[in-house]
């Protein structure tokens, strides 16, 4: 099912892309033209019906309530990248604007997790402290997506987070959310939330905090191109982070 469902986003995020892709120089299946967009049109919304029937059939076998969370996931991440029907509807697409940005990631971000997690556990408590955790882990996310493609983006007249705020606010808010999404696992675990053994997180955090959060503030937030190496070093300890929180409470 998440193959499926994240394709399915994936690919019908490319199929509304076309215009801003050529302008960042991206290689797609559109862009090369490889496939036209009324057939991505047509395999998104299969990738889409496929992974909502699979989820209606574990809401009825498993008699859990997932499909309500997903189908919240799937209409969001359609809106977020839809400019062929509904921006017709709504006069806009949420992806064109950074406010758009931040209501899709929190909702698709913590709606796609509780529909993951109730597949695998009934416990409505742990899926919502989930949720809340993977909010976060994604709001650090979509602070820092669209540096790269800032040209292409403020060419094409979005309102991007990459657009309208200088980098050093960004990295700054992407750090603090990755701190609290920290502050939240460790929370949980010593409330019994997590197993004990989940504590070994703090291993990760360190490593941000060292690296990371006190490098920047160190020199005001100013992000360079030597910088990668403290950059990358983020994206190790958040997802290591994620490596230990599975291994440590799903095996």
């Amino acid at each position: 099912m998440t193959l499926v469902s994240s394709g399915a986003s994936n690919f019908w995020n490319h199929t509304n892309d076309v215009e801003e892709d050529i302008k960042n120089n991206k290689h797609t299946l559109f862009t090369d033209n490889i496939i036209s967009q009324k057939k991505g049109v047509l395999i998104s919304l299969f990738l889409y019906s496929t992974s909502i029937i699979i989820v209606f059939y574990e809401s009825i076998y498993l008699d859990r309530p997932i499909l309500p969370f997903f189908l919240i996931w799937a209409f969001i991440t359609w809106w977020y990248s839809d400019s062929i029907y509904l921006k017709k509807i709504f006069k806009f697409r949420l992806k064109t604007h950074y406010i758009g940005e931040l209501l899709t990631y929190s909702i698709a971000y913590s709606m796609y997790t509780m529909s993951i997690w109730l597949i695998f556990s009934d416990s409505i408590l742990k899926g919502f402290v989930m949720s809340i955790i993977f909010l976060c882990f994604g709001t650090a996310g979509v602070m820092l997506k669209d540096l790269k493609d800032i040209k292409g983006d403020r060419e094409a007249g979005l309102k991007t987070l990459g657009v309208m705020f200088p980098p050093s606010i960004l990295i700054k808010l992407s750090c603090i959310f990755l701190i609290i999404y920290f502050i939240i696992i460790i929370l949980a675990t010593y409330l019994g939330v997590f197993k004990f053994m989940t504590i070994i997180i703090l291993i990760p955090l360190t490593i941000l905090l060292k690296n990371t959060f006190l490098h920047f503030h160190a020199k005001n937030w100013i992000l360079e191109v030597k910088d990668i190496k403290n950059i990358k070093s983020m994206v190790f300890s958040t997802y290591s982070s994620l490596i230990i929180l599975g291994f440590t409470n799903f095996f």
